[in-house]
């Protein structure tokens, strides 16, 4: 009888100890700390989006998305690096135990801290790198476009070399070239700091 209850007595711990984890894909990665309009997020193994709150945490494998006129900006938890997220943006937290982030749609700005090991932003068209800078990425289905305002990043397309872009800078996956180009000055003010982030990829 003692052997049985001990038995049931592990079978319940184990059966609390997964149900309590369901869901949970370990340490918090990212907190949202601003959101305004309508944003949501889907938590890893979870069938559909829910509205978002300041202060969520995010964990790896959870996704975050902005509706028409909504923002929403996140801090990386491990070294306070910042993520704002215009209007109709999409970005997951890939697997951040690669330091993995997937940009699928949309206008993000990274205000990156200066890192041991490259943070890696994956687009549609190919993957940024970066040790730590200031960078705005652009991305939809048919194209990526990466500005820098400070520091240097890399972004190798799926089929091809990697394109370095230095400060004052941007490339698109659209060029001809496979290099990046001077930004204007006044283009690049407005590139980061406006109080509405224009897209820089022309609609088709």
């Amino acid at each position: 009888m003692k052997r049985k209850l001990k038995v049931f007595a592990v079978m319940f711990v184990g059966l609390l100890a997964a149900l309590t984890g369901c869901g949970s894909q370990g340490d918090p990665v990212a907190k949202i700390t601003t959101v305004k309009g309508a944003v949501s997020t889907k938590l890893a193994g979870a069938a559909d989006f829910a509205t978002a709150a300041a202060e969520q945490m995010l964990r790896s494998g959870d996704a975050i998305k902005t509706g028409d006129d909504a923002d929403a900006d996140l801090e990386i938890v491990s070294d306070k690096s910042q993520i704002r997220l215009s209007s109709n943006t999409f970005l997951e937290i890939k697997n951040f135990t690669e330091k993995e982030l997937r940009q699928i749609s949309g206008i993000a700005i990274y205000n990156v801290t200066p890192q041991d090991r490259k943070l890696k932003i994956q687009t549609p068209q190919g993957m940024a790198t970066v040790l730590g800078t200031i960078l705005r990425i652009d991305a939809s289905e048919t194209e990526t476009v990466v500005s820098v305002e400070k520091g240097k990043v890399g972004f190798s397309k799926k089929a091809g070399h990697e394109v370095i872009i230095e400060s004052g800078m941007k490339y698109s996956t659209s060029f001809t070239e496979d290099a990046a180009q001077p930004i204007d000055p006044f283009e690049l003010e407005k590139t980061f700091h406006g109080d509405d982030l224009k897209p820089v990829i022309n609609p088709r």
